[in-house]
């Protein structure tokens, strides 16, 4: 099964993929709404808050066809799924599986093939970020000679991806991209003190 993104109404995400799970057996179709955690400043207090890590989308994993697509679409929330708008990409991607597209009857063409799939490596990025819940939590980092350490959370291994730290509101800027296209978004993190300052202290 591939991934493909679903353009839906901004601030329903959560209720699009529960009408997802209901809908679909996720052995047929699993629906994915990655989340962050943040920290915020409200009337002098933080408090601590999960958003959508992608506004405006949710991920599904299946073996896109037209009798999905179109099961799909009766969801009015759910505006397009990402697919080949126009002739050339739809060449493009029949020619990469050896098909040509004026010689080969349509019914012998996979109806995935109409579908743009989500590079694997992209949603591999996301998935190992999140946790159970499908929320990336908090990060332990610190500094190490002007080099960013992540001690421990979902960063880990990830240092390349961060761009940016604000210590004042505890986040982390990092670089991830969604279909081709690069996002800073904002990780919430928590500075911890580095192995040299703990043994000193």
């Amino acid at each position: 099964m591939s991934w493909y993104a679903l353009f839906v109404k901004t601030g329903y995400e959560s209720n699009i993929k529960k009408w997802l799970d209901r809908k679909f057996d996720q052995d047929l179709l699993y629906s994915l709404n990655p989340k962050r955690k943040v920290p915020e400043k409200r009337r002098s207090e933080i408090v601590h808050t999960v958003k959508t890590l992608f506004p405006g989308y949710v991920f599904i994993q299946a073996d896109m066809n037209y009798s999905i697509y179109y099961q799909l679409k009766e969801n009015p929330y759910i505006y397009q799924t990402l697919n080949y708008r126009n002739e050339k990409d739809k060449c493009i991607r029949l020619y990469s599986h050896g098909l040509d597209h004026d010689q080969v009857p349509h019914y012998l063409v996979d109806e995935s093939q109409f579908f743009k799939e989500i590079p694997c490596d992209e949603m591999l990025v996301v998935l190992n970020l999140i946790n159970e819940s499908e929320v990336i939590e908090y990060s332990k980092v610190y500094f190490q000679e002007s080099h960013i350490v992540v001690q421990a959370g979902p960063l880990k291994g990830m240092e390349k991806l961060i761009k940016k730290i604000d210590k004042h509101k505890k986040r982390a800027k990092v670089l991830l991209t969604l279909m081709g296209a690069e996002q800073l978004i904002d990780f919430g993190i928590e500075i911890v003190q580095s192995p040299l300052e703990s043994t000193l202290a």
